[in-house]
């Protein structure tokens, strides 16, 4: 019996096909959802907008981020008081950490070296070294710390403090605060523009969102007009704000050139997070009470596509490409 041996320029091609398929696989856009009451974390195809894994996770997983490389994604686990490590490779827990009480918010550094952990139970953020995966360091901020945003040139991190109704600013070199702004009342969220020239703070209590010199907090303006702001994202352009309007079932946007509201759209029953996609392209809205995910085209500011059922009480969405 004759064996048959494929030709050299067969086995090529099968190999050159192979690598191919494996890296459109890995280069899959991705949006990663945190279920408070699920205990899970959803991963939703950006491109198809399928859900295509489900991740279980330690109780109660509220804030979560990606690492600039989109190769980590990690989560805080509120009722275990842990930080889980997601491979966005396999979609599974690699590691998890130990943190302060009541971890909500988390944030990567744009080196991808350190993650800051803000821990409401214990007001303070903690610090973790991505080689080590371990905490190298504690900082005391304010009263019951809510949301956390890094400079772009990873100099500063910024922390909003709910009842106190102050930012604390972070030196990064030293893992110290040096600095402390006034807000409005109930800062709850924050995020940095691309140029790192302003801060976005969502101040819930007062309904506003209020615009500072980064990293001193002078205030520029107040915009008000907003429902309980919770989760402030800014566009890659630098040129657009997008708000999750907790108690308006909407998003706001703002448009960073004027510092004036331009639209208001609709999503779902208590929107609690917004994420931008890397391209700029879609706006991403987890409704907790909706149990769903809303997309935002954000060239024509429309939701485009609604993801039902993508988890149990949704709380907190993170964009990977």
């Amino acid at each position: 019996m004759c064996k048959y041996y494929p030709a050299i320029p067969q086995i090529l091609t099968l190999v050159i096909i192979s690598l191919f398929t494996s890296a459109a696989a890995n280069a899959q856009p991705y949006a990663y959802v945190s279920n408070l009451s699920g205990n899970n974390v959803s991963v939703v195809n950006s491109a198809t907008n399928a859900m295509v894994a489900l991740i279980s996770v330690p109780a109660g997983p509220t804030g979560l981020a990606a690492t600039p490389d989109a190769k980590s994604v990690y989560v805080a686990s509120q009722s275990t008081n842990s930080v889980s490590v997601i491979s966005t490779s396999s979609h599974s827990i690699v590691n998890t950490i130990s943190v302060g009480s009541v971890p909500v918010a988390v944030a990567v550094n744009p080196s991808g070296t350190l993650v800051y952990v803000v821990d409401q139970g214990s007001n303070q953020v903690s610090v973790i070294d991505t080689a080590q995966k371990a905490v190298t360091a504690k900082i005391a901020v304010g009263s019951r710390p809510t949301a956390i945003a890094f400079s772009p040139d990873g100099t500063h991190a910024f922390v909003t403090n709910l009842w106190s109704s102050t930012v604390s600013v972070i030196s990064t070199s030293t893992h110290s605060v040096v600095s402390t702004f006034a807000t409005q009342s109930g800062p709850s969220a924050i995020a940095v523009s691309p140029n790192g020239e302003y801060i976005y703070v969502g101040n819930a209590y007062s309904n506003s969102v209020t615009v500072h010199t980064s990293p001193s907090g002078a205030l520029v303006k107040s915009i008000s007009g907003l429902a309980y702001p919770n989760s402030v994202a800014v566009t890659p352009s630098g040129s657009h704000i997008y708000v999750a309007n907790g108690n308006g079932g909407s998003v706001s946007v703002i448009n960073a050139s004027t510092n004036t509201l331009m639209a208001t759209i609709a999503t779902g029953s208590l929107p609690t997070s917004v994420a931008i996609s890397p391209d700029g392209k879609h706006a991403y809205v987890t409704n907790e009470f909706g149990f769903t995910l809303s997309v935002i085209d954000t060239g024509t500011n429309t939701v485009t596509t609604t993801i039902p059922r993508v988890g149990v009480y949704p709380v907190r969405v993170a964009t990977v490409l």
